[in-house]
């Protein structure tokens, strides 16, 4: 009887484990930069905040696995995410806007930096666009139909790491 309890709660240690929540992003991203999002709902990268001070209102991080169900940044957040309040404007497209002008539809899912953008609400920083890719469905990649992966990092970025992370 004893060892019966001892493999029921061991499966179920077990299985809780490897059932943690994982990310969605495309096979070939090996990125290791954490996602900065302005004013809560627009993804940028650190140029978009400036190289003086003087422009940030509030800057926060978050580094550990946050809960899928209670926040919406849930997919972004594999390498940390800053959060950052700025005292000027930011330029911004949509998902939307941006699948529009590649002639897909307005509705498809949207990749920022390989990573499966979960929520309509967020936009894309203009100014922080260093590149985008109009991935087609493989068998690798699972996609259903034409995705588009918008790049805020720079392509050493991708391959080296950030700047700002391998200072330190």
């Amino acid at each position: 009887m004893k060892r019966i309890i001892f493999i029921l709660i061991f499966t179920f240690c077990f299985t809780n484990i490897y059932s943690q929540d994982t990310y969605v992003k495309l096979p070939t991203v090996k990125n290791n930069c954490p996602t900065i999002i302005i004013e809560k709902d627009i993804i940028g990268n650190e140029s978009a905040i400036g190289t003086t001070k003087e422009l940030i209102d509030e800057i926060s991080v978050i580094k550990g696995k946050p809960n899928r169900k209670e926040h919406k940044f849930f997919n972004l957040s594999e390498n940390g995410i800053i959060f950052v309040s700025l005292k000027k404007e930011t330029a911004f497209k949509t998902q939307s806007e941006l699948n529009e002008f590649f002639g897909i539809e307005k509705n498809n899912g949207v990749y920022v930096n390989g990573y499966l953008i979960e929520n309509s609400d967020y936009k894309i920083a203009t100014e922080c666009i260093m590149e985008i890719e109009l991935v087609e469905p493989e068998s690798e990649n699972k996609l259903k139909s034409k995705a588009i992966n918008v790049w805020t990092l720079t392509k050493e970025q991708r391959t080296n790491g950030c700047e700002w992370q391998n200072a330190n």
